[in-house]
């Protein structure tokens, strides 16, 4: 299969997705791939994003206005960097890191079986929250606990063209925040088509998060992707433009990213 490394921007876009493994290099827009960096190969990625909301979707999954007036806005933006490195033919290792460095990622994926077509890897990482501040640590929060995960990746590819990606993920927190989320599944799949001598590839994405809280009540999400990415030499830009269609207990956003993948070795 063709090697294509994009990171997934969605973990920079949505600050309720960080908990989801990072540090290893993406395919397309929002998920991972089966390929791997290149042994003692390198890949450093900046990526910025933006988004903001307006409404939010109540327990009933009924859209309402989060703010009393209708000229208030809630946006947010942010910086981040990812490093991954090819430690073996079928290993990489990895960090994410937001520019505010309240968080690091760390990820694997190991290659389980790749044929010309189709292949099969497993990702696992760490979050561990880096942060400046004071904290209670008998009092757990998300911004001061740690969250581990595991997730299995599946990739299609059909001709010189057509490629598809699949991943299925879950995250647990290794001691549960007081009074929130205690695990997260993850779900998602992309589809990308190259046009153009292989310098531009359409892509499309669509993701699905649900999330269980101590309280008993649920916050879901359901995502769309399009986007595109432009790709020279040692270097790949990628654009996208989610947006959420389908929500509970959580905002409704939209927005865009843009990153810049670059390879050395």
């Amino acid at each position: 299969m063709k090697k294509i490394f994009l990171f997934s921007l969605v973990l920079l876009f949505s600050i309720t997705l960080f908990g989801q493994i990072g540090g290893i290099s993406g395919s397309k827009l929002r998920s991972y791939c089966v390929d791997v960096v290149d042994h003692h190969h390198i890949e450093f990625e900046p990526a910025f994003y933006y988004g903001e909301s307006r409404r939010n979707w109540n327990d009933n999954r009924e859209l309402q206005n989060s703010f009393l007036t209708s000229d208030s806005i809630n946006r947010f933006s942010g910086v981040g960097m990812r490093f991954t490195y090819g430690l073996f033919d079928k290993l990489e290792v990895g960090v994410s890191i937001p520019l505010d460095m309240k968080i690091g990622s760390f990820g694997v994926r190991y290659v389980l079986a790749q044929k010309k077509n189709i292949g099969f890897a497993l990702i696992a990482g760490v979050n561990i929250p880096m942060g400046d501040g004071s904290f209670n640590r008998g009092l757990k929060t998300e911004d001061n606990a740690m969250q581990a995960g595991l997730g299995g990746v599946f990739s299609y590819q059909r001709g010189e063209n057509f490629s598809l990606d699949a991943n299925l993920e879950y995250d647990h927190f290794i001691k549960e925040p007081t009074s929130t989320k205690t695990g997260s599944l993850y779900t998602s799949i992309d589809a990308g088509y190259y046009v153009y001598h292989h310098q531009l590839q359409l892509i499309g994405a669509v993701g699905y998060e649900h999330s269980h809280l101590e309280n008993k009540l649920n916050q879901s999400r359901f995502t769309i992707y399009p986007g595109a990415s432009i790709e020279g030499h040692d270097f790949i830009i990628v654009l996208t433009f989610p947006f959420d269609v389908y929500g509970r207990n959580v905002n409704k956003t939209a927005g865009f990213s843009l990153a810049l993948t670059l390879t050395f070795g």
